[in-house]
């Protein structure tokens, strides 16, 4: 095969290449140029995470150079088993060759040479060389893994700024977690502004995709939205899957929504993020359809499956109208009992569920996941002299709320229209709590509900120390601190309620702190 490989190469001075499979069978014939060979889509040959490719490389050089960094390029992004390239002499018979190939783990030198340059004096018994090699990187991957999830990710993105891109990444990671994906490395850029075709410059997408395929990663998941033409770049650049922050939102959403209304909420907003990301080619260039129109070059598969969205979306948003119409109408029924309203608002994960859980003994699910609960939940508190309120659990906020997801759960939000009170609830422990605080700020001048008279409340203070709290207190004197796994700290939360509504003849200034905790 040597001499096959090196006398059409000298012929025709281009390169020549060959891809074998582990039981020596050619796959692949390659009539490259003289500087290169154009590997083929390898759809045939998934990548296993954590394991090799499956494919042996074989191809000439007409310069008579060795492996070059092109080879180091495709043995890595690819995950080729090795790469071997032949030299040639004036006679066109082979005269040395050179086997590159990955070694398992990660290393300050990702590769490793065999010791066979003779064409004609090979000793290594390759079959054994790499199904050896193949299950020490298999094992060396998983060992890089101390939680052990179904599937890993490399986080990244574009930031202007060193602080933004660790407080993003953080939370970025945690969305992977609460989507139950392990992440294998955080690579985020700083740059001035995204690159334009790959969001992360072209040498760092590179980096990217190696570190993800050495640690026996599935996904890239970037914090910055992808548009479409940069998700089919990055697509092309790499076999990984690639999805970005909404994406991952969204499978969360997909994930924990449980109501028939979230259901068909999630499913629109997916309806509507897919829709001008469609793309792809019909290989039949056309498919024909029956009936009348079906004549002549008839629908592409991509124009019949924009239909079928739109379709969709159109019946998912008349199905949402009757439920916002037969929500109104239980608002209604409310309004005419005359109970007030309360409101709990935060940034998701902050402790709103739990903490309406404790309040009325109730079994909302809860859990330390962002977007643990997607569902609205209203249950009724019961004051002293008879004096019932009505507390509401919403789905968290987050920062830059994709387009699609606000649109989705505008209605959902809505809620807090008709509540009276807010309570809003901060993460006290969170290291980025104030870009958080601001963050939900936003999100509630943006609906109109700026000037709605609230109570901050924060959470998780079993986290602080007695400095920590103290500090707290100082900078947010009007606020509330509890933790909402003990009753005992509501008492202040409680009467700031109670005297919000109720007012009981009593002045909040004559009140001292042991009348405070009771």
């Amino acid at each position: 095969m040597a001499k096959a490989l090196c006398t059409f190469s000298a012929a025709t001075g281009r390169q020549a290449a060959v891809l074998l499979t582990r039981a020596g069978e050619v796959e692949y014939v390659i009539s490259g140029s003289p500087d290169g060979v154009m590997i083929p889509v390898l759809s045939r040959f998934r990548l296993a995470p954590g394991r090799l490719r499956g494919l042996r490389l074989v191809h000439t050089h007409p310069s008579g150079k060795g492996l070059d960094s092109d080879d180091m390029a495709d043995l890595s992004l690819l995950r080729l088993d090795s790469v071997t390239c032949l030299s040639y002499g004036p006679d066109g018979l082979p005269a040395r060759m050179e086997t590159a190939y990955l070694l398992p783990g990660e290393n300050d030198t990702p590769f490793a040479y065999l010791d066979d340059r003779d064409p004609y004096n090979q000793k290594t018994d390759y079959p054994e060389f790499i199904k050896a090699l193949d299950d020490e990187t298999l094992a060396k991957t998983m060992s890089l893994h101390s939680a052990r999830h179904s599937s890993y990710a490399v986080l990244t993105g574009a930031f202007g700024k060193k602080e933004t891109a660790a407080a993003c990444t953080d939370e970025l990671e945690e969305l992977a977690r609460s989507a139950g994906v392990g992440v294998a490395a955080r690579m985020p850029q700083i740059r001035s502004a995204p690159h334009p075709k790959y969001v992360v410059g072209p040498g760092a997408l590179r980096e990217i995709v190696i570190k993800a395929l050495t640690s026996g990663a599935e996904y890239i998941i970037f914090d910055n939205e992808l548009s479409p033409s940069q998700a089919r770049a990055i697509g092309e650049f790499t076999e990984l899957k690639v999805i970005d922050r909404t994406q991952l939102i969204l499978d969360i959403f997909a994930g924990r929504a449980k109501s028939g209304d979230g259901k068909l909420r999630v499913e629109l907003a997916q309806l509507k993020y897919m829709l001008p990301r469609l793309g792809g080619r019909d290989d039949s260039l056309s498919r024909l359809t029956g009936g009348i129109g079906g004549r002549g070059p008839g629908e592409t598969k991509l124009e019949i499956d924009r239909r079928r969205i739109t379709d969709r979306i159109a019946f998912l948003s008349g199905k949402l109208k009757k439920l916002e119409q037969s929500r109104r109408t239980q608002r209604t029924k409310r309004q005419k009992g005359l109970l007030p309203v309360v409101s709990i608002v935060g940034y998701t994960n902050a402790g709103k569920s739990t903490l309406l859980n404790r309040l009325t003994n109730s079994g909302v699910y809860a859990d330390d996941l962002l977007f643990a609960t997607l569902d609205t939940s209203s249950k009724r508190i019961r004051f002293p002299q008879e004096r019932d309120v009505i507390i509401t659990d919403t789905v968290g906020f987050i920062r830059d709320l994709p387009a699609n997801l606000a649109g989705a759960f505008k209605s959902t939000l809505e809620e807090l229209g008709e509540a009276d009170l807010f309570l809003h609830v901060v993460d006290a422990a969170d290291p980025h709590m104030a870009k958080r605080i601001k963050a939900v700020e936003k999100v509630l001048e943006e609906m109109d509900f700026g000037e709605k008279e609230r109570i901050m409340v924060f959470n998780k203070t079993d986290l602080l120390t007695e400095a920590e709290l103290r500090e707290m207190e100082n900078a947010y004197p009007g606020a509330v601190f509890i933790s909402a796994l003990d009753r005992s700290t509501f008492g202040t939360m409680l009467y700031k309620i109670r005297y919000h509504f109720f007012k009981d003849g009593i002045e909040w200034e004559e009140r001292d702190e042991t009348q405070r905790d009771t």
